[in-house]
């Protein structure tokens, strides 16, 4: 398995999906528009961020017919990602 290197964002991104996964006990899909409210990032590099995690099966990035974002969900490999950041926090 190769060692992937994270942005800051992209382990904010991780946590961020892994903390609302755990509150809505993952029963509710979390919201892009939420997820963006809540990272202060540019729309430019949280849309990067966000891509390259997909990319690497992390994430699933829901979209409209249209094809705009509208939720995120993490995947098995990304919830074990995103609990060894927050272990190492």
């Amino acid at each position: 398995m190769a060692a992937w290197r994270l942005s800051r964002l992209q382990q904010q991104i991780l946590h961020w999906l892994a903390a609302d996964q755990q509150r809505t006990r993952g029963m509710i899909v979390s919201s892009h528009e939420d997820l963006v409210k809540a990272l202060p990032a540019d729309k430019g590099n949280l849309s990067h961020s966000l891509h390259t995690l997909e990319e690497r099966g992390w994430i699933v990035i829901g979209r409209s017919p249209g094809g705009k974002a509208q939720h995120v969900t993490l995947t098995p490999e990304g919830s074990q990602r995103a609990s060894e950041i927050v272990k190492k926090l």
